[in-house]
């Protein structure tokens, strides 16, 4: 029933307008840049703006000039993910963002050109992390940071820049954002906290004190979480949360598939300790929603069925009526050798028998839909993504330990391939 409305609301927004470019903003204090939404790739606030007026850290000159691309019927260069699903013949995020309970009701200021404000708010405070993800970088993870010193360059994988204001330094963009917040949080729909790990940042425990000050009963608030930090900070963190009275209250978190992958995927990662602290979420907040963030890349392919039948127990095995348990699939786009495309055609054989799985199973049409519109994203594979996959895997092992062979032997006979 939601994808006919979302089909019938695409008429409404015609062929360019996305609504998130105005509703949404995710903003990284530590590396100083925003965008709109995940997919585009973020850019660099100028000090100047904030300097003048504390809420470009959302509204940069940049955006602004994307959304009045938009509003002029383009599509702006840095939206291709969405452009892509949709020339595909798929539902876009741009289509289920503007849907949203925070974007829709905008949507004549928006045609205006008369919204300053976000709705929807995601801040990274800073990059410390106790995870290495194989797709992530320094921008997003102090492990990384510390290995490229210790070890250089990675050959063939883009890792972003290592120019990150440490979280014991002066930052101009988080003293901005505190300057922002008294007016922001009164507009605010959803805030979301993101990282790094922001179960590890001080940051996060200052706005849980804010909110225990000053509760928001119409306020949307979104933990995201790895699950794996250690559990006496764990423990810090729910003594806090349990205190906090808003509206809804969101723990995101992230798994990409099941088991020996998932730790491959994600070095540092224990997938038994985050399906445990998911289990405890359900016993100790009951009232909170867990959304599975799945990042879908090469390392998920070929065991992502027993992953969703473990995310099938998670919402069948409720501990309250109002509990729920959903998951989000995004696909990895960057760096390109990690992502589903470099694969055989053939692959797409282990998608389809995933999508049996969630078609008769407890999963929504938006999460089967989700999956499904990575389908036309196979390819014959590109031989020169391939190479560099394989560079990366051997490169990975080396530095970290690991064995890739061992821990995703359904991957062995594609290895060998290249």
């Amino acid at each position: 029933m939601w994808t006919f409305f979302r089909k019938r609301y695409k008429k409404k927004l015609g062929d360019t307008l996305c609504l998130a470019k105005w509703t949404q903003s995710n903003i990284y204090l530590a590396a100083g840049t925003t965008h709109s939404c995940h997919h585009p790739l973020p850019h660099k606030i100028p000090l100047e703006e904030i300097q003048a007026d504390p809420s470009a850290l959302h509204n940069t000159c940049y955006k602004k000039k994307q959304q009045q691309l938009m509003l002029d019927g383009k599509r702006p260069k840095e939206c291709d993910y969405c452009w892509r699903v949709e020339d595909t013949g798929g539902i876009s995020d741009r289509l289920t963002k503007s849907f949203t309970s925070w974007s829709r009701p905008f949507y004549n200021q928006i045609k205006e050109n008369n919204l300053d404000a976000p709705r929807y708010l995601e801040v990274s405070f800073d990059n410390t992390c106790n995870l290495k993800c194989s797709y992530c970088g320094p921008t997003y993870s102090s492990k990384w940071a510390e290995e490229l010193k210790q070890f250089g360059s990675w050959p063939n994988h883009h890792q972003g820049n290592n120019s990150n204001i440490l979280a014991r330094e002066h930052n101009p963009y988080v003293e901005a954002f505190w300057k922002w917040w008294p007016d922001l949080y009164k507009q605010l729909h959803t805030f979301r906290i993101t990282g790094g790990e922001p179960l590890l940042s001080k940051h996060t425990y200052k706005v849980l004190d804010k909110l225990i000050e000053e509760p928001n009963k119409n306020l949307t608030l979104g933990i995201n979480t790895n699950l794996c930090v250690p559990d006496d900070i764990l423990d810090k963190f729910f003594e806090k949360i349990k205190r906090v009275k808003v509206k809804k209250l969101v723990i995101h978190t992230s798994c990409d598939t099941f088991g020996p992958a998932a730790e491959y995927a994600r070095h540092g990662f224990d997938y038994h300790k985050w399906y445990q602290n998911c289990e405890r979420i359900k016993r100790e907040l009951p009232h909170a929603e867990i959304d599975i963030m799945v990042t879908y890349n090469i390392f998920s392919v070929t065991t992502f069925d027993t992953f969703l039948y473990d995310v099938l127990r998670l919402k069948q095995t409720s501990w309250h009526k109002r509990n729920k348990v959903k998951i989000s699939i995004g696909y990895l786009r960057n760096p390109e050798q990690l992502s589903i495309w470099v694969l055989p055609e053939e692959f797409s054989a282990y998608i389809h028998k995933q999508l049996e799985i969630m078609r008769n199973h407890n999963f929504t049409s938006t999460e089967v839909n989700q999956l499904e519109r990575l389908l036309p994203l196979m390819s014959t594979g590109n031989k020169k993504l391939q190479q560099q996959f394989k560079a990366f895997v051997d490169e990975h092992d080396k530095r970290r330990g690991t064995n890739f062979l061992k821990s995703i032997p359904t991957m062995h006979l594609f290895y060998n391939s290249i």
